[in-house]
Order: C-alpha cells, then sequence, then structure tokens
C-alpha cells in the first residue's frame, strides 16, 4: 500500500484517526514531562599490578622474605581473572537483596572498560533519584575494594603481594539518562500507531458492511413492484366502470324496460 493510499484511508475516517492521534500526542507530551527520570552515577578504579620484591632484595632482606606472597592471582598474567571474580560475587543476589534491604538502589552494573580491558572497572548505578544514584555508586565501590582485597588474602597474603584499586573518577553528580525518556516516547509511540490502524480498520470494515447492506437492500427493492397508490387505484377502478364495452363482448340485457313498452314492441312485431 503506497503512502498516498494510506493518507486517504486515514484522512476518509478523519472522525476516528484525529482522537486516537490526539491521544497518542498527549501521552507522549506526558511521558516526556511527567514520567519518571532515570539517573546514572559512576565510579572508576583503575587496578594496579603489585610492587613484587626482587630476588636480589629478598636474599638481603629478611623481612621482606618473612611476608606471605601467596597471593593466588599473581599466577595470572594480568588482573582480568581478579576483576572477574570481585564482579561475581557483588553480582549475588544475596548481596543485591542487601543493598535493597539497607535501603540503596538494586539497579547497578560492574564492568571493565572495553578498550582497556579489566585494567580500568567502572561502576555504575541508576536509580530514579540522583542522590540514591549517588550514595548507590558509592557504596558498591567501597564494596569492590574491599571485596578485592579480601579475595587476595584467602591464604594470608601480605598488602605488599595484593593487586590495588585506585579510584580514578567519582561518584561525581548523577546524570539523567535520556535514553531512558526516549525509549519510552518510541514505545508510546508505537502503541498509539497500533491503536490507530487498529481504529481505522475497524472504521473502515463497518462502513463497507453498511454500504453492502445499503445494496443488498435496493436491490430487493429493485426487484419487487411498486405499491400502487391508494387514489390512483380508485380512479382507475371509476375510470373502467365509465368506458364503454367493446364490440367484441354483448351489450348486457337491460333491466328498466316497462311493461307498456314490452306490450307495444309485440304488437307491432305481430302485425308486421
Amino acid at each position: 500500500m503506497d503512502p498516498i493510499t494510506v493518507l486517504t484511508t486515514l484522512w476518509r475516517n478523519k472522525w476516528v484517526t484525529l482522537p486516537v492521534v490526539l491521544l497518542t500526542a498527549a501521552a507522549c507530551i506526558y511521558v516526556y514531562l511527567y514520567a519518571p527520570r532515570t539517573y546514572e552515577a559512576n565510579v572508576s578504579y583503575a587496578l594496579t599490578a603489585p610492587d613484587v620484591p626482587s630476588n636480589y632484595e629478598l636474599e638481603n632482606n629478611a623481612e621482606v622474605a618473612k611476608l606471605n606472597s601467596n597471593n593466588p592471582y599473581l599466577r595470572s598474567s594480568d588482573s582480568s581473572l581478579l576483576a572477574q571474580v570481585v564482579i561475581t560475587k557483588l553480582s549475588d543476589p544475596v548481596y543485591v537483596e542487601q543493598l535493597k534491604e539497607a535501603g540503596f538502589g538494586s539497579d547497578f552494573k560492574i564492568a571493565p572498560v572495553a578498550s582497556l580491558g579489566m585494567g580500568l572497572v567502572t561502576v555504575s548505578a541508576s536509580s530514579e533519584s540522583p542522590a540514591e544514584a549517588v550514595e548507590t555508586a558509592k557504596l558498591v565501590g567501597e564494596q569492590f575494594t574491599s571485596t578485592l582485597t579480601s579475595v587476595q588474602k584467602i591464604n594470608g597474603a601480605d598488602d605488599r603481594y595484593l593487586y590495588t584499586p585506585i579510584l580514578v573518577r567519582g561518584p561525581g553528580p548523577a546524570k539523567e539518562m535520556y535514553s531512558n525518556r526516549l525509549r519510552s516516547l518510541i514505545m508510546v509511540a508505537i502503541a498509539g500507531s497500533v491503536l490507530l490502524f487498529g481504529a481505522v480498520s475497524v472504521a473502515r470494515s463497518i462502513r463497507l458492511r453498511a454500504q453492502r447492506r445499503t445494496k443488498s437492500v435496493d436491490g430487493k427493492a429493485a426487484d419487487q413492484p411498486a405499491e400502487e397508490d391508494p387514489a390512483a387505484r380508485i380512479r382507475r377502478s371509476e375510470g373502467r366502470r365509465a368506458a364503454p364495452h367493446s364490440d367484441s363482448f354483448p351489450a348486457p340485457l337491460r333491466t328498466d324496460v316497462t311493461a307498456g313498452q314490452f306490450a307495444a314492441a309485440a304488437g307491432k312485431a305481430s302485425s308486421s
């Protein structure tokens, strides 16, 4: 169906189209102006590798040699395994429920920066309140640093052999996520479009059904003879009574002849 046909159909059913369009426009304006907002706050950490002592330092410094170096994550070539373990622990539903019970937001995400791998990790928290988003990001960031330390100390490793998080950014003021508002507007517009075409289709089918019913009634009326006007019927009956009889039929016998006229006529007949 080409656009001209669509516009023509919409205009032909304008009394259905206009209310739906106005309703959709009002809903879009309401969503844009009064719908709940979503704010996001971010905290970023850089993971730095420990300053592992050299063999020379271990041989010449007895205190350093006594330190516990049993950090299992030092066996990995980078910090990706450590960061993934911490993210998995903080994504536990139990921890999310603890945040809810404490009055914080539960919508947060911990993920590495795509271009830098696991060397830079960002904690993002979103909420309908800017203050709640900032507080949630700050709390989850603190939990990230403490969990990062605790998982490395599973074997009692000394702090010198631990990866250290360094705060790079945040938590600053929360920013509104306009993408959520735009997503809501798109959903409302799609729902309005579906409602519009559904209403137009229903109105069009009702109109076509009414047209078919009208044509059917007109066809039946044309097949039946028209009813004659009673006055015309009376005039036609009077005309028949007043018209002379045809020659093909004998004239009716007269019943108004008197007895004297009948005797005179009989006498004339006998004399002749």
